[in-house]
């Protein structure tokens, strides 16, 4: 038996809303009104109808609720091919995780050579940071955005989560099943102080139902996973100093080359991992505006490049385009955005840069 929360007219006129956004497809009718909402959904994928040339009877819907560490977005529309390529990546600059639950229809998912399906009620965690292709059936979804920071820390090999599915029928799956249907049910009787609390939560919750299905794929003992914590986080500290590579690793941890290869060989390696996560910084800084707007050579040495050209090739090999073609492209999508004060895509895409983990001060929040 669901529990309603009550109120009288004064706890009502006191309480704080959570920050919404909504697109009502009749609003905006025939191929207009689809047109917005694929153009709603660009921040995470380039979106096609599957097989339809005429857009004029589609429609979709999308609405979205800011709970300060993380979005819960409710998400419908027809058969879709949604991709996210390194393009994509590079112009909405999120480092996030995407927690999807379909209540209707299914897709499958292909990501690096791999496909794997997802049906109603499937748990699927991506990675916004890594290309992938979705295929649609006509569907419904409830989706979490949560900030890699939120989430990383507390899974040992969080790039296994990409791709991820968990069954409607395993035990974890259920468990995130209902929590996530749950939360959005009682969505309206929580004020934006309640529904804060209980997002900060949440990260905790996933990590816990996922840990054992990372750990069946790509297992590691827990001596070397807590090993890899810290050595993942000494990297993320040390990002900006040009020094950081093998041999600091390997000095401040007492360990041989081969066992710090062999500890991120389930990542890619260790070069790897340290240039995506520099690339990843230097995204956020071309795309973020400034007034003090850095020149693309100082972002280049300040995370530890050794020059503006092999910045430049690093770059364009992850993201499919220059720094200076993804600073421009993300100028772009901001100076359209101003003909319209009220164009929730603008919204959209300020919420999800502004996603801390655990975030506390509700005020920081704006729909404009």
């Amino acid at each position: 038996m669901r529990q309603v929360i009550t109120m009288g007219p004064r706890e009502a006129a006191e309480r704080r809303p959570i920050p919404t956004l909504s697109f009502d497809p009749q609003e905006s009718t025939g191929r207009a009104g689809f047109t917005r909402w694929r153009d709603l959904l660009s921040i995470l994928f380039e979106a096609e109808p599957a097989g339809a040339a005429d857009e004029t009877g589609l429609a979709g819907s999308a609405t979205a609720f800011h709970l300060g560490s993380l979005l819960m977005l409710r998400i419908g529309g027809p058969a879709m091919t949604l991709r996210r390529t390194n393009a994509t990546v590079a112009r909405g600059a999120l480092d996030h995780c995407m927690v999807t639950l379909y209540l209707e229809g299914g897709c499958t998912v292909s990501k690096g050579g791999s496909t794997v399906a997802m049906r109603t009620g499937d748990i699927g965690f991506l990675n916004l940071g890594c290309p992938v292709t979705v295929e649609t059936s006509a569907f419904q979804l409830l989706a979490l955005v949560i900030p890699r920071d939120g989430l990383a820390p507390l899974v040992k090999v969080p790039e296994a989560l990409h791709g991820l599915v968990l069954p409607a029928d395993s035990a974890v799956g259920m468990l995130l099943n209902d929590h996530l249907r749950t939360l959005d049910a009682q969505l309206p009787a929580l004020d934006a102080p309640a529904a804060m609390a209980v997002a900060d939560g949440i990260a905790g919750l996933i990590a816990a139902c996922v840990g054992s299905a990372i750990d069946t794929r790509n297992p590691v003992d827990e001596p070397r996973g807590a090993l890899l914590d810290r050595i993942k986080e000494f990297i993320e500290m040390k990002l900006e100093a040009p020094e950081l590579g093998t041999a600091l690793i390997c000095d401040s941890f007492g360990l041989s080359r081969s066992a710090l290869y062999r500890l991120f060989e389930p990542l890619g390696g260790v070069a790897k991992h340290v240039r995506d996560r520099r690339l990843a910084r230097a995204l956020d800084d071309l795309v973020t505006p400034r007034r003090d707007r850095p020149r693309i050579v100082d972002i280049a040495y300040h995370w530890g490049f050794g020059s503006e050209a092999s910045f430049i090739r690093a770059f364009r090999t992850n993201y499919g385009m220059s720094p200076g073609e993804a600073r421009e492209t993300a100028g772009y999508v901001r100076w359209t955005s101003r003909k319209d004060a009220a164009a929730i895509e603008r919204v959209l895409h300020r919420w999800m840069r502004s996603l801390t983990p655990q975030a506390s001060q509700c005020g920081a929040i704006r729909r404009s």
